[in-house]
């Protein structure tokens, strides 16, 4: 049966006063109906189970066996019972190119997203088709972030045969929204976190009965899933729990369970790197207590702490259904013969440094948990269980584990580019001589295309033991001793004495640009190149013609686009409404498309035009005032964006936007220039939406 039909049967006599009792079993009949389950059959197939779980937003140390003071004990019984990867890397920190890189086995520039964009629909070569090729079942259960196909009100599946999904987008109609409305008629799931939204980083208990909490969800559909599982092929599945990203919310016992004393020390640096980044004056826009969801700040005491304590709690709550989850293998019989991966798609800065959410190149964010558990009967493993390994692993690494696991190596197509590697290789021999390539690598690129502002554009290789750090927006560098300064407090680029490490490191950076021939906005006569504006996706991100065909989580924009005003999207991608104020040429583009700006035409309407140097009519005043209102003025003309044909006696109708004389402080028309530059770069009045790209 499909969602919708178990929903009609299922879920027709729930009641606000439904029990417990009754909607478990209507968890129990989603897993098993749609599984196709026959009669109980607890026989291991000769091939291993594959079990990827994954956190989002998970800090590498945010586990027990590296920081006491968390409380991960399931985590730790599963590194105890097979190896964590010290120097385990996400190549593009945020969530979807983590994805990407999850499904493809490849690098950024090969699966092509640079940055913070839309999953492509489709691969030539993924993970959960492969594996079902190789006659496993392959299940997702949480957060896959691969965009929602609302026709089949379905997410696109890459190969899982089975979903149920929670994505965290407040928009999108996913399996746990439909669950919850359901469940709780009347209510929505955002309710359970009044005070926060996706992206803040502040933390609160969860205000509903933890029953209805997404990490709960997921974690049952989990257990049930092992609990009831009779097909006769072995199976793939993928546990991926939304949480410890914002909002951050664990139930309030679990919060309490969080003290002060048990949070790590805020990591600052000692030669003052990292000072504008505090949220005063000299700050990226984004910074500063005030905004919910700023991505940089040195936030009052009280509410860091409570807002660390949260995300650790976050944490623990993931944890404890991560024991369940492995006590439901246990008890099946299971867990012996079944293959472990657990990671995260990128941490969280959680005020290091002055850093909160993700999309940086420094530990707090880049580094992620990497934890292996291999089958009992695995031949030939040279390591112990309990065991650390110093390579420097990647996200790109989990497809090809998974392969080896399921003997399925052969299968990668000759022409095919995979980037990652098995990890099993490690385990059978440390030295990676058994590996597919003979040896592991040496280094890892890391980049991030332009997030929250222009100052947040760069590329990073590290091998674990330095990391150096491009910033392209204003062609700055940074490198860092990863042994002996763990915490990444004192930079050694300006250091004399580390000029050869520092040249050698951009000499690698600008061989690895020819090597994939990136071109001459990447490199120029041998030397890398200032790039102020961003880009997203790569020639090679499936299906697109970066000169023509880039787009806005999946919809084609170009120049000629024009400018409305519709609600905040939050997180819904199917908006497109995040823009970046370029400084240097006092330029609006749009992130997905740096390539475009916001453009003065001449009939005085905003448009989205080709970003031309120089061009007068793309020319805009755009305050650094964080938190506060400010006026977007068109420099050349002095006129500001304003709402048009506003009409006060039809509420809720969303008036047109345009050029107009700048209102003053003090009229009843100012309110109509009034402007919010969102940290996540959307521009929105304060009640009639934000400003969003209408394609023509």
């Amino acid at each position: 049966k499909s969602l919708k039909n178990l929903r009609s049967t299922s879920e027709q006599a729930h009641s606000p006063h439904a029990t417990r009792a009754r909607m478990m079993l209507v968890d129990v009949a989603l897993v098993v109906a749609a599984a196709g389950l026959a009669a109980a059959a607890d026989a291991a197939a000769q091939k291993p189970n594959l079990l990827f779980m994954m956190a989002d937003q998970l800090r590498w140390d945010a586990l027990g066996v590296v920081n006491p003071g968390a409380k991960t004990p399931s985590l730790d019984s599963l590194a105890a019972d097979g190896v964590r990867f010290t120097s385990a890397f996400t190549s593009t920190p945020t969530c979807t190119p983590a994805r990407a890189a999850l499904l493809t086995g490849q690098k950024p520039w090969n699966h092509g997203m640079l940055g913070y964009g839309a999953v492509a629909e489709k691969y030539p070569f993924e993970m959960p088709r492969a594996l079902s090729s190789l006659g496993y079942s392959t299940t997702a259960l949480g957060k896959d972030h691969f965009g929602w196909d609302k026709p089949l009100d379905e997410g696109y599946p890459h190969g899982y045969q089975y979903t149920q999904l929670y994505d965290g987008i407040t928009a999108e109609p996913d399996n746990y929204h439909q669950w919850f409305e359901h469940a709780m008629p009347g209510k929505k799931p955002e309710s359970g976190w009044p005070t926060l939204d996706m992206n803040s980083w502040k933390g609160a208990p969860y205000a509903y009965d933890e029953y209805y909490h997404p990490t709960a969800w997921v974690g049952r559909l989990a257990v049930n899933f092992i609990q009831n599982y009779s097909d006769p092929r072995p199976w793939f599945l993928k546990v991926s729990f939304h949480r410890p990203h914002s909002p951050y919310d664990p139930p309030q016992r679990v919060l309490d369970s969080i003290s002060a004393s048990d949070l790590p020390p805020i990591i600052v640096s000692k030669d003052g790197w990292d000072n504008r980044f505090t949220g005063l004056a000299d700050a990226p826009p984004g910074c500063g207590p005030k905004n919910l969801d700023a991505w940089c700040g040195d936030m009052p005491d009280a509410d860091a702490t409570l807002a660390r304590r949260a995300y650790y709690g976050s944490v623990a709550f993931v944890d404890e259904w991560v024991g369940k989850i492995v006590a439901a293998l246990k008890e099946r019989n299971m867990y012996d013969n079944t293959l472990i991966v657990w990671t995260a798609d990128h941490g969280d800065g959680q005020g290091d440094h002055y850093h909160w959410r993700k999309g940086y190149p420094y530990e707090l964010s880049a580094h992620i948990p990497m934890l292996l558990r291999w089958p009992n009967n695995t031949q030939g493993a040279q390591i112990k269980r309990g065991s650390t390994l110093p390579h420097v692993t990647e996200l790109r690494d989990v497809f090809p584990t998974m392969l080896d696991g399921a003997g399925g190596m052969d299968i990668i197509p000759s022409n095919y580019s995979m980037d990652g590697d098995s990890l099993l290789c490690l385990v059978l021999d440390p030295s990676g001589a058994k590996c597919r390539k003979g040896a592991w690598r040496q280094h890892l690129d890391l980049e991030h295309s332009t997030c929250y502002n222009e100052t947040n554009h760069w590329n990073a290789l590290t091998d674990g033991e330095f990391k150096y750090i491009f910033k392209a927006w204003n062609a700055s560098e940074q490198l860092f001793d990863l042994k002996t300064d763990p915490g990444e407090t004192v930079d050694l680029a300006p250091d004399p004495r580390y000029a050869g490490t520092l040249s050698k490191w951009r000499q690698t950076l600008v061989n690895q640009f020819e090597e994939e021939g990136r071109g001459p906005n990447w490199v120029f006569d041998g030397k890398l190149v200032k790039r102020v504006a961003g880009q997203t996706y790569s020639p090679n991100y499936p299906g697109n013609n970066p000169s023509s065909n880039q787009t806005c989580y999946g919809k084609l924009l170009k120049s000629g686009d024009t400018i409305e005003l519709k609600p905040n999207a939050g997180a819904d991608p199917t908006l497109c409404q995040d823009f970046t104020y370029v400084s240097q040429s006092s330029a609006l583009t749009l992130i997905s498309r740096p390539d475009l700006c916001l453009t003065k035409t001449s009939d005085g309407t905003p448009d989205i035009t080709t970003c031309k140097a120089g061009d007068p009519n793309q020319a805009f005043a755009v305050p650094d005032v964080k938190d506060k209102t400010v006026q977007i003025k068109h420099s050349p003309s002095g006129e500001c964006i304003v709402l048009l044909n506003k009409i006060e006696d039809k509420p809720g109708r969303i008036p047109d936007v345009g050029f107009g004389p700048c209102p003053k402080p003090n009229s009843p028309t100012f309110i109509d220039s009034e402007w919010v530059f969102g940290a996540s770069g959307r521009l929105c009045h304060l009640s009639n939406g934000c400003l969003t790209i209408k394609q023509s």
